[in-house]
């Protein structure tokens, strides 16, 4: 399904059109409900919270693309992942490029890391020389040869930047790619950081000097995945010790926010069904408001 709709009245609600397309619009929201490379479904409300907290912050309704609840998550091979979702995987990299060629600022709000497979290419066309600053636990640098789980997720950078084939476009330049905040990292991922171009940012208290020095003068997008915070901040399928802190995600939003942002990716946020007020996905976006525009 491929809609827009103002989640702040009708969430399950579609008018069945994509965005309009002529002078820039100041913003865009795409939230992504399918369940690619999930084992379970709570990654879909928590997403459609994010884009609810985003659309309200940029006074914008947003875009739903995806199966929704109509396709359960399942634990699936990467290859089955990949043929199950390649619709929904089509779609998403349709809106983006839509989105990005149609607004100054581009937020979407996906499921699973997964989705990064369709969004990143279309960055890297609509944005060339971006730096994609990708902030996880987890690089996402596999490959069908090296993945030990065949998690289509552990393979989504990798398909970006072309390291392997997933039928949704490669063109992301490895240059162009910074990792923070990366700490689950296997031998074969640590090699492909090692031989390639890629740059890693070190937490630590030279953080935000290395990561200015490292982006400046170039535009900017940012891919949050939520298990880059430490375990126990927002409920998210993959806990890892040692993660970032709320205050240092904004003080690295307000680093980031130095140069242009051109847009802004958030991902494996699970939702809490104690969590009347989806305050962590209000957690998440005030975190990240420094990188939203202004006016």
């Amino acid at each position: 399904m491929n809609s827009v709709v103002d989640l702040t009245s009708a969430p399950a609600a579609a008018a069945s059109r994509p965005p309009d397309v002529g002078a820039p619009s100041r913003a865009s929201v795409t939230a992504f409900v399918d369940g690619v490379s999930g084992h379970n479904d709570r990654a879909r409300q928590a997403t459609l919270a994010l884009a609810l907290e985003l659309g309200r912050r940029l006074d914008t309704p947003a875009s739903v693309v995806g199966e929704g609840s109509a396709a359960p998550a399942r634990s699936l091979g990467w290859r089955a992942a990949l043929q199950q979702s390649r619709p929904e995987l089509d779609a998403l990299g349709e809106m983006a490029a839509r989105s990005l060629k149609s607004s100054r600022f581009s937020a979407f709000c996906v499921t699973r890391n997964a989705a990064a497979i369709a969004t990143l290419p279309a960055v890297a066309r609509a944005f060339p020389d971006a730096a994609v600053v990708w902030m996880g636990a987890h690089p996402c640098l596999h490959t069908p040869g090296t993945t030990r789980t065949g998690d289509l997720s552990g393979m989504a950078l990798a398909g970006a930047t072309g390291l392997w084939s997933s039928g949704h476009g490669g063109g992301l330049a490895l240059s162009n790619v910074i990792l923070l905040g990366a700490r689950d990292l296997d031998r074969a991922e640590k090699h492909v950081i090692a031989n390639s171009p890629i740059r890693q940012v070190a937490t630590g208290p030279r953080l935000q000097e290395e990561l200015a020095a490292t982006i400046a003068g170039r535009d900017v997008f940012v891919h949050f995945s939520a298990d880059v915070l430490r375990p126990g901040i927002v409920p998210t399928d993959f806990q890892v010790a040692d993660g970032l802190t709320i205050d240092t995600v904004a003080a690295t939003a307000r680093t980031l926010a130095g140069e242009r942002v051109v847009g802004l990716e958030i991902s494996e946020l699970e939702h809490d069904p104690t969590d009347r007020f989806s305050t962590s996905a209000q957690l998440i976006v005030e975190m990240l408001t420094p990188l939203l525009p202004r006016g």
